[in-house]
């Protein structure tokens, strides 16, 4: 059953056209005073609104800029009795839904009244999709630093602008890219990200711009390149420093002209394409060691953002640490509420090379590790320790036996945490005679 608001001055129409549409699932709210109308609109939950063009006293189309003011998503059906077209186009424009006469047929009513619904309905789960997607890429940052990046974000999202995001690895680049489209007029549109580090020379102008059967080996049918799959759309260039200068130049080509050639043929798409571009780094030393085209860059750089360290803004670690404990306590279902004063002292005290996704990987792994309902120094301590082995093992200097010595020391750290220092426990757990624990937690200084 579905909620409509008819407003008209005529009573008898209003009860006529109530009883009408109770029988095809309509539940039709009446009213023939205007002021009385729109306190039942902001009160109550409707679907489409009928709205009679010539009150006394009151313009049907002043009232319908009001209705859309207060409820843009309610779609609004103008009826009159003496309509002319001049009069139906002024109503589309104002924002109408459609334009019916009054003692049209019920089967067109039905019908306009099904599509306004529809879209009505569209919206709402639109609006539903955009705010878990919203709370999915949400950000979270209190500093000068990341209001001033919400601030960009806001700014340059209602335009078409190019955007060229800037900061180390881990700082939220990518956020920043989700957020300036959600935010944007092409938020329902494709969001296509590219990693150009990762795409192999050979591949990169097939990836971007899609190639025809048998253009070269392996290609055994039509692929859309993904400016073609990002049309109407966002497309992310992340690393974009990655890029080596022959596919910068096609690259050029695309943001200058809006089109594009497949490999294989001859034909010239057009692509609607909003770009936006990231990278760890400095592009205008890049392009003083012939690098990066300079060209390339002022087409990129149009609207420049540049996201602090989590090095440069401290006072954001509680915050951000707080969200993700809530986070990754609700995915796990495990009741921890909080961490302890000396674990976020140890949180302010660390470097953070990893930024905040190394600060997330850190609350999650404590969580985990958490056997109270507070997170301890010593949890902290741990999951920090973990991911710094991971940063470490990186490391191309690193040998075989350092890296197996940085697991073990995390190994033991974490046995005695869980059996609370019983070495009995641990000997039988891992299999060891007690000199042998005792040389190991002497050697990693765990004692």
């Amino acid at each position: 059953m579905y909620n409509l608001l008819a407003i008209d001055d005529d009573l008898t129409f209003l009860k006529h056209l109530a009883s009408m549409l109770k029988y095809q699932h309509y539940h039709t709210h009446i009213s023939n005073n205007p002021a009385s109308a729109m306190n039942l609109l902001r009160e109550g939950n409707f679907h489409c609104v009928l709205l009679d063009v010539q009150m006394p006293g009151v313009s049907g189309r002043s009232l319908l800029e009001q209705i859309k003011k207060e409820r843009p998503y309610v779609p609004v059906i103008m009826i009159s009795g003496h309509s002319t077209l001049a009069i139906a186009v002024k109503a589309i424009k104002q924002g109408a839904f459609d334009f019916l006469e009054k003692g049209a047929d019920l089967d067109r009513l039905l019908i306009t009244l099904k599509n306004a619904v529809t879209q009505f309905n569209w919206q709402q789960e639109r609006d539903l999709l955009l705010k878990e997607l919203y709370e999915q890429y949400r950000m979270v940052g209190q500093s000068p630093a990341m209001q001033k990046v919400f601030n960009q974000i806001d700014f340059v999202a209602p335009t078409d602008s190019k955007v060229l995001i800037t900061g180390e690895t881990g700082t939220g680049k990518e956020l920043v890219a989700r957020a300036i489209q959600l935010k944007s007029k092409r938020s329902t549109k494709p969001f296509v990200r590219i990693n150009c580090s990762a795409i192999p020379e050979t591949l990169i102008e097939s990836t971007f711009f899609g190639h025809k059967k048998g253009s070269f080996t392996g290609a055994i049918k039509d692929q859309p390149g993904k400016f073609e799959q990002a049309d109407g759309g966002t497309i992310f260039l992340d690393e974009i420093g990655e890029l080596p200068l022959y596919a910068q130049a096609k690259l050029l080509n695309v943001l200058q002209d809006g089109e594009i050639e497949k490999i294989g043929s001859q034909e010239t798409l057009k692509v609607d394409v909003r770009v936006i571009a990231a990278t760890n780094k400095d592009l205008k030393k890049m392009i003083a060691d012939n690098r990066f085209r300079e060209d390339l860059f002022h087409r990129l750089n149009v609207f420049h953002i540049h996201l602090p360290s989590l090095r440069e803004r401290p006072e954001d670690i509680p915050v951000l640490a707080d969200y993700y404990l809530q986070m990754y306590a609700q995915e796990y279902n495990k009741k921890v509420v909080g961490i302890s004063e000396s674990g976020v002292h140890i949180l302010l005290q660390f470097n953070w090379p990893g930024n905040v996704r190394m600060l997330r990987n850190v609350i999650n792994r404590a969580v985990m590790f958490a056997r109270n309902s507070v997170i301890s120094a010593e949890d902290i301590s741990m999951a920090l320790e973990v991911d710094r082995a991971e940063l470490v093992s990186t490391d191309k200097y690193l040998t075989l036996n350092e890296f197996l010595n940085i697991q073990e020391r995390y190994y033991l750290r974490r046995m005695l945490h869980l059996y609370q220092g019983n070495r009995q426990k641990m000997t039988d757990v891992l299999g060891i005679d007690r000199a042998t624990l005792w040389r190991k937690l002497k050697k990693y200084e765990l004692v």
